[in-house]
């Protein structure tokens, strides 16, 4: 059995530095609390109970929280709008766009009426820009992504000159996972679920990143004993939340010298809390405080 890169060692201190960081930026605001607001066009349930639970986190943390609920068949310049308005917004610190998105309304349009110092979840192309050219000082990650980074550090595995892959080449978790390893002094080599015998590369991974959204894509027969794997996915199978690893096969691939992130339990509280610390320091930045 290998190792456990669980979250739930590290969401007490993020919490109680993201609460520090509220209480900062509220004192510089004469008493006024920042404020998260949520954009959310659905109807899907399992989005609406997501978003609840993130902003009631956030409250937990000392932000004021306002969501913006819109018609499940809202269009790009409905939700545009609404963005906009919180943006222009001084109260608003940081700005959420949930998904999913009506059909037809195409996430990198709407996106950009986000300004890159409320962008908390690193939607913007001005946000992928920053991170592209290095530039982390300041930078608000994509949420996941830095899930995924700050998983690695909790757990310090070494990063500088080893071998590592990530399956998936989304602009939301893939692409920037692969560039803060790259920042990071990792090798990085980036694969898909279409790539012609992707075990080959996957196999010779040292740190293993899935991110593919492919329920149990990846096996044992993919990894090697001893690597990381850190699993992206989140799927419903009946009752149960799995990944885009097959738990139980790569679990025994692995060997008592590997790591796995638990599905539930790995990346996805480890993301919510991320997303609300990058809302802290947004606020604090913007409060000057």
């Amino acid at each position: 059995m290998s190792r456990s890169l669980a979250a739930k060692p590290r969401l007490a201190p993020l919490a109680e530095e993201a609460a520090a960081l509220v209480a900062r930026a509220t004192v510089a605001r004469d008493g006024r609390a920042p404020v998260l607001a949520a954009v959310i066009a659905t109807r899907q349930p399992d989005a609406q109970i997501y978003t609840e639970r993130l902003l009631k986190q956030a409250a937990a943390a000392g932000l004021a929280t306002k969501t913006i609920t819109l018609a499940s068949d809202a269009t790009a310049d409905d939700i545009s709008r609404a963005i906009t308005e919180l943006a222009e917004n001084r109260d608003v610190a940081g700005i959420i766009l949930q998904s999913p998105l009506p059909d037809g309304v195409d996430r990198a349009t709407v996106a950009k009426h986000i300004t890159v110092h409320k962008d908390v979840d690193g939607l913007t192309a001005e946000s992928a820009a920053l991170l592209d050219a290095g530039t982390l000082d300041g930078t608000l990650l994509p949420a996941t992504a830095a899930a995924v980074m700050e998983l690695l550090r909790m757990y310090e595995i070494p990063l500088t000159g080893r071998r590592a892959v990530v399956v998936g080449r989304s602009a939301v978790v893939g692409r920037p996972v692969a560039q803060l390893l790259r920042l990071a002094g990792a090798q990085v080599e980036v694969v898909h679920s279409q790539t012609i015998d992707m075990g080959a590369v996957t196999r010779k991974a040292e740190i293993l990143v899935v991110a593919a959204g492919v329920e149990g894509l990846v096996r044992g027969e993919h990894v090697s004993r001893g690597a990381v794997v850190v699993d992206v996915g989140i799927h419903l199978r009946g009752e149960s939340i799995v990944g885009d690893v097959d738990a139980a096969s790569v679990d025994a691939a692995l060997g008592p010298d590997g790591w796995l992130s638990p599905v539930p339990g790995g990346v996805g509280p480890m993301t919510n809390a991320m997303l609300i610390l990058q809302a802290a320091r947004a606020a604090v930045r913007q409060a000057g405080a």
